[in-house]
């Protein structure tokens, strides 16, 4: 198997995983210096991520996460993605709607040494559930 369908086996099964609350790949696939480059919600190092993934999960009652597209070389991954579910507590400062959804995302990560070093990623999350409330955006 080359580098590249490695990587894109082994970081689609850490997606495929981290939605059901199985973590062990992101932390051993994300670098100690990892960054998550994202408009809704940046975060910082592999615990970070951890923790908005499981706000999600704990947000979005039957969640279910599913791959669309996955690419990768020796040096990159990317994926594009749909989460859905009903949305039942906060998440991302955004109050919780009860409605059903369907939010599209896509996510780029950088590799080295065969880890990402970093993702930038964006989902219609704010398009499809509505905007972060008033206290959200002053925090």
């Amino acid at each position: 198997m080359s580098v590249a369908e490695d990587n894109r086996r082994r970081f689609t099964q850490m997606y495929l995983d981290a939605y059901r609350g199985d973590f062990d790949l992101t932390r051993e696939i994300l670098s100690n210096d990892f960054v998550c480059r994202n408009p809704l919600q940046p975060a910082g190092g592999t615990e970070d991520v951890i923790r908005m993934l499981q706000a999600q999960i704990d947000a979005f009652e039957n969640i279910r996460f599913v791959v669309q597209y996955s690419f990768a070389s020796e040096t990159g991954f990317g994926i594009a993605y749909e989460i859905s579910g009903r949305h039942v507590k906060p998440v991302f400062g955004i109050p919780p709607t009860g409605k059903a959804f369907t939010v599209k995302g896509v996510s780029i990560h950088e590799i080295a040494d065969g880890r990402s070093i970093g993702v930038h990623s964006s989902a219609n999350f704010i398009e499809v559930l509505g905007a972060p409330s008033e206290e959200a955006r002053a925090s």
